[in-house]
């Protein structure tokens, strides 16, 4: 051969043939089925969004040690993957964390306080990147699990302890309903189909730079017929590559959420001293009264709980709130509604509340409103503000009747 000629090696596995490509095809499904234990993504979203889900927490440990919050998403339960950890050292002063969540069905949460001591909990909830509240936990939906001491009730939160002698103590977190985040198969659609082109990409470049190194095309036809060859097969390797990204994804888009039973309650956050039952009255045109009425007991304490009314389907025109029957003192740190998947549908002002009858004191104070009864009391009365009415047929009427 001439000096000058250009080397050709046209054989092996760099021949553009259907049977090295059926080769390429069958090796490239078999490794997708390979485990990958933490999927990777070679080509992240730039803008994702604002629908992706933020899990917010302030807390505080008495303890230095690690808080761990695990998550199960369908389909593939509990795994060491899904979990988020921060290291605490021992303070009384509450910090917020918050930490961003995967782009999965989440159908169970649980909360493991730092060995030996006590994580006390100020607030807990799932929000967006707006903002916007997505679901909010309290006490009472909070079940100890393993080695857990109690769950105390605080003035401002709640408390849960560790057993003594606890290697793994951990406490579930009731969800009523999946955390499904608005948009996630379409920007999961998106990762796959990114991180799969640039990877495909890359791919194509080592490629093309080896075939380059070996042979020199005669023909132009003969050059696309191998450059295409080489696309193919970094397209193949480029989904072994993501294939844990590909499968999660698939698998999170076939996940059906049971659907959720129709209605909704009004919430409050409280922290009381009276002992008889609060009412909610409403009139829905026919006027107040018994029949058109919820009662919530509290719980025989006067630090944080939470109060709950179911509500009509029907448009209200007016809404009355009935603390207790008594002398007594109320601390309101949040008002809302939620469905019965316990999803958040509507914030409502502290400052909704107003005085009717045998009310000495309401007023709002930073993030919290406080109300306290003459010492004569027999029946203090609230009711709410026109604008939180209007705002309440509002959810009312975009959530389907019962």
């Amino acid at each position: 051969m001439p000096a000058s000629a250009s080397p050709k090696v046209d054989s092996g596995w760099l021949r553009p043939s259907g049977r090295n490509l059926f080769a390429a095809i069958a090796i490239a499904f078999a490794a997708f089925f390979l485990p990958q234990e933490i999927p990777l993504e070679w080509y992240p979203l730039n803008d994702p969004g604002t629908d992706i889900n933020y899990l917010e927490i302030t807390c505080a440990a008495d303890v230095p040690g690690e808080v761990h919050i695990d998550y199960d998403v369908p389909a593939y339960g509990h795994r060491p993957i899904d979990s988020i950890h921060w290291p605490v050292s021992s303070t009384t002063q509450p910090f917020t964390y918050t930490f961003p969540l995967p782009d999965a069905p989440i159908t169970e949460m649980r909360i493991a306080p730092p060995l030996g001591g006590a994580l006390t909990i100020r607030q807990m909830r799932i929000t967006n990147r707006r903002g916007q509240e997505i679901r909010r936990f309290t006490r009472d939906i909070f079940r100890p699990q393993h080695e857990i001491a109690g769950l105390l009730p605080l003035t401002d939160g709640w408390k849960i302890v560790a057993a003594a002698n606890a290697s793994a103590p951990y406490a579930r977190i009731e969800l009523f309903s999946a955390i499904v985040p608005v948009g996630m198969n379409h920007r999961n659609l998106l990762r796959c189909l990114l991180s799969t082109g640039y990877l495909a990409g890359m791919l194509t470049i080592l490629l093309l730079a080896v075939l380059f190194v070996f042979y020199r095309p005669l023909t132009w036809r003969d050059g696309a017929a191998h450059i295409s060859f080489m696309i193919a097969l970094a397209l193949c390797f480029a989904c072994v590559g993501n294939r844990g990204l590909i499968r999660n994804s698939l698998g999170y888009a076939r996940y059906v959420p049971p659907v959720p039973a129709t209605g909704l309650k009004l919430e409050l956050d409280v922290a009381a001293s009276f002992r008889t039952p609060a009412q909610l009255f409403w009139d829905t045109g026919q006027g107040m009264n018994e029949a058109n009425s919820a009662r919530a007991a509290y719980e025989p304490h006067d630090d944080l709980q939470t109060l709950r009314f179911a509500l009509p389907s029907g448009p209200i025109q007016s809404l009355r709130l009935d603390p207790g029957d008594s002398f007594g003192k109320w601390t309101v740190r949040g008002i809302r509604l939620v469905d019965q998947g316990q999803r958040t549908r509507l914030i409502l002002p502290l400052a909704s509340l107003h005085p009717m009858r045998e009310i000495d004191r309401l007023e709002v104070e930073q993030d919290r409103l406080r109300l306290v009864t003459p010492a004569n009391a027999r029946d203090p009365i609230t009711n709410f503000k026109p604008d939180a009415i209007e705002a309440i047929n509002r959810t009312l009427a975009a959530s389907p009747a019962p």
